[in-house]
């Protein structure tokens, strides 16, 4: 298994140019936020844009719409009911990211259903499925197009197993995510692990990222890099290294408690890129 971290990767996104418009940073379309969880979409969405993002869309409860302009207007928020509602939004579409803030609900799993369909038809789109769309996964199959976050808890769930059992042989149960689900593998957790048929190891990251939302902005960042031109792997590395890297930056001076999902956004964009 190779070691990799933030300051050892070399990553273009082959845009640095100055005859550029936001089309050429891409598009990521976003299912998040279900009743109780809009944050999740917020944060998501906000990594996602604040990354280099071109332009992010974000389909969440109608009951969030006003809080996610009032904290990102320059994302595109709109309110979903339900599949029917939502298809639309999906046309020609080939950045997805699905399941922050989603929960056993029909809502959830409309959503979910609708995102990995559209993107098992289409063997060019990427797709990011995360947290409670992980769940639902299970019923829906994971297209080999996909990056999975899972993490230990979310991990056991998908392998029938114990989150002991995960953390046992942390190697060994991303190579199994792998072989049943065909996709490649963002195991999260202490030295997070992405695996593809190959096994890369981060060493940045610690207890710092042990927080409500911190989840979410990996996600949105590894849509995001997706959408601006990365191969999965790449975006799966970078997104890892420049999240734990940020961590280990608030944790100078041995300082763990109090990094909240919205401040290491800030550390990302202001010190790491």
């Amino acid at each position: 298994m190779e070691d990799f971290c933030f300051d050892s990767l070399d990553v273009s996104l082959n845009q640095d140019t100055l005859d550029t418009h936001k089309g050429d940073f891409g598009h990521l379309l976003i299912a998040s936020g279900d009743t109780g969880y809009g944050g999740a979409g917020i944060i998501s969405s906000e990594a996602a844009i604040m990354s280099g993002c071109g332009l992010v869309t974000l389909l969440t409860k109608k009951e969030y719409i006003n809080s996610s302009l009032s904290r990102n207007p320059e994302v595109i928020a709109l309110g979903v009911d339900g599949r029917q509602d939502a298809e639309r939004f999906l046309k020609d579409k080939k950045n997805l990211l699905v399941g922050p803030g989603f929960r056993n609900s029909i809502w959830s799993e409309q959503l979910c259903e609708l995102f990995i369909s559209s993107a098992q038809k289409n063997i060019d789109a990427n797709i990011v499925i995360d947290a409670g769309a992980l769940f639902f996964m299970k019923d829906f199959g994971c297209p080999t197009n996909a990056i999975i976050t899972p993490h230990p808890g979310e991990a056991a769930m998908l392998l029938d197993c114990s989150v002991k059992d995960i953390q046992k042989n942390r190697l060994e149960a991303a190579k199994e995510l792998f072989r049943q689900y065909n996709c490649l593998v963002i195991l999260k957790g202490y030295e997070t692990i992405v695996f593809d048929g190959e096994a890369f190891k981060c060493t940045d990251g610690g207890p710092a990222l042990s927080s409500a939302g911190t989840g979410d902005v990996l996600a949105g960042l590894v849509g995001s890099f997706l959408a601006q031109g990365l191969e999965r792997r790449d975006a799966a590395k970078f997104s890892v290294a420049i999240h734990g890297a940020a961590g280990d930056r608030f944790s100078q001076n041995k300082k763990i408690r109090g990094l909240t999902a919205t401040k290491l956004i800030r550390i990302i964009t202001q010190e790491m890129m």
